[in-house]
């Protein structure tokens, strides 16, 4: 793991704390501004581009400082993250928010909906030449970086989990923190075009006096009881040192996966070696099934864990807010592929492929208490489908999400969500217990199995050595068979 300099890692640390402290403070004011427009648009009876303007140019002030804040908050994580597993997780972090923002501010091929396109269309409109020139300048410098930092198949397969062996494998090539680094400085310079062409057309369109500032800054500073339970909330879990107790499960985190794909892998290797012999697979396939569903579940438990540790390691109720969010984005994502919250997902899900399995009726696994807790955890999923887009996305289509987002933020029950994720954490240790005691169900079948072949075959070499009655060159071959029956199958004999 390429780690930046000590000297490098304070200055950034420092640099993202400032920047978080000086966001909270003027998103209040950009927030009532905005509504103000909204309601005199909504007034409006006729179309008016100034008006419309005014709007894209409160949710591009909006949009830059809460794009700001995500990249701060992940690059402030990862540089106090102490564990491999941890740096990744933020990691795909910081390339969530930079395909993201990529797509915000410049969009796709043939997107009419970002922010900078609905700029440059409407300052065309008002005769604004030299802000359209700029709105253009700022797409080319988003594309540019596109090219050199977005990863959008990371994004995609990190984000969605539906596939574990993909996802361990694309992880295992994030090992450049000084790259994420380079990376959230250069979006945070195009941020800062950004900013000046906003700032412009805002003293342009709407110059507000100091009189008309005070005004709304005492509008916007009210009492926030929900701020003070969220912060009580967090001395509370400080206290209890389960940070401690995240460290020591995050610390073995990647060693536990590469142990997993060591065995799928084998798995691999094995089914290739008997289809070449034309020998039926059936047996190492189930094992990869079970192995997929231990790995989607270790993914789901661990970076559970690393929101969890983010939170702690916060310095404010919106930071907070920001990790706890992710909590949302991995839980909708690995239980879909887990288990399913409707009949056409379920139908595809791992734990249709395990529960064909003969072993999962041993009334030792409990197969049914697994069932049942997945299916009370995907009963509301449907529901949390809405929270996990807006979490993950900045806006889809021509959906603007921030405003939403921020209002889920300023609701948020910190307690609440830590408990759900207490709760999904514990579900995770059931998993992984289960499919280890899954593993060894099919394991001592299959050895009860060779054990009954390996007697068959004793069974008739003795009465073999029997009949050879003093035919020493019969014995000796004998034998040398019986030791073959040994090696073919292993420890079958010691049950």
């Amino acid at each position: 793991m390429a780690d930046a300099s000590p000297e490098t890692i304070e200055r950034l640390i420092g640099n993202s704390e400032k920047g978080l402290k000086d966001i909270e403070m003027s998103l209040p004011l950009i927030l009532e501004t905005r509504q103000a427009v909204l309601d005199a648009i909504e007034k409006q009876k006729e179309s008016n581009v100034v008006l419309e303007l005014m709007l894209v140019v409160f949710d591009t002030l909006l949009a830059e400082n809460e794009v700001i804040y995500d990249l701060s908050a992940s690059l402030d994580a990862l540089l106090k993250a102490k564990n491999d597993y941890t740096k990744r997780y933020y990691m795909q972090s910081l390339n969530l928010c930079f395909v993201e923002a990529c797509s915000l501010f410049a969009g796709d091929e043939n997107d009419e909906n970002s922010l900078l396109t609905r700029l440059e269309k409407l300052t065309k409109q008002l005769n604004q030449a030299g802000c359209q020139f700029i709105a253009r300048h700022i797409i080319d410098d988003i594309q540019a970086f596109r090219k050199n930092y977005c990863d959008r198949e990371l994004r995609n397969i990190t984000r969605h989990y539906d596939d574990p062996i993909k996802m361990y494998e694309k992880q295992q090539g994030l090992n450049n923190i000084d790259f994420f680094a380079k990376g959230a400085s250069q979006l945070m310079a195009i941020r800062m075009e950004v900013t000046v062409l906003s700032s412009f057309l805002l003293g342009l369109l709407a110059p507000v006096n100091k009189e008309q500032q005070s005004v709304v800054s005492k509008k916007t500073s009210r009492f926030n009881i929900k701020g003070l339970i969220n912060n009580a909330v967090f001395n509370a879990f400080k206290q209890r040192n389960i940070e401690g107790e995240i460290q020591r499960m995050l610390a073995k985190g990647q060693s536990t996966l590469d142990e997993c794909y060591k065995q799928y892998n084998q798995c691999q290797a094995a089914i290739r070696f008997l289809e070449e012999k034309n020998c039926r697979t059936d047996d190492f396939k189930k094992m990869e099934s079970i192995i997929k569903l231990r790995m989607e579940a270790l993914f789901l438990q661990y970076d559970l864990a690393c929101s969890v540790w983010g939170f702690l390691n916060a310095s404010s109720d919106k930071e907070r807010s920001q990790n706890l969010r992710l909590i949302h984005i991995t839980k909708q994502a690995a239980l879909t592929h887990i288990y399913g919250y409707n009949d056409n997902l379920r139908e595809k899900s791992l734990w249709t492929e395990i529960k064909i399995i003969e072993e999962t009726r041993n009334e030792k696994l409990n197969t049914s208490f697994v069932e049942k807790l997945l299916e009370d955890l995907t009963g509301n999923l449907t529901e949390d489908k809405e929270y996990s887009q807006m979490f993950a996305h900045y806006r889809y289509k021509e959906d603007f999400y921030i405003p939403a987002r921020l209002e889920a933020f300023g609701n948020m029950e910190h307690h609440k969500e830590l408990m759900d994720a207490t709760k999904l954490l514990q579900v995770c240790k059931v998993l992984v217990g289960y499919t280890t005691g899954l593993l060894f169900c099919m394991d001592e079948k299959q050895k009860q199995e060779r054990k009954i072949r390996h007697d068959e075959w004793m069974g008739k070499l003795d009465e073999l050595v029997a009949r050879s009655g003093n035919d020493e060159r019969m014995r000796e071959s004998l034998n040398s068979m019986q030791g073959l029956i040994n090696q073919i199958y292993g420890d079958a004999k010691v049950n």
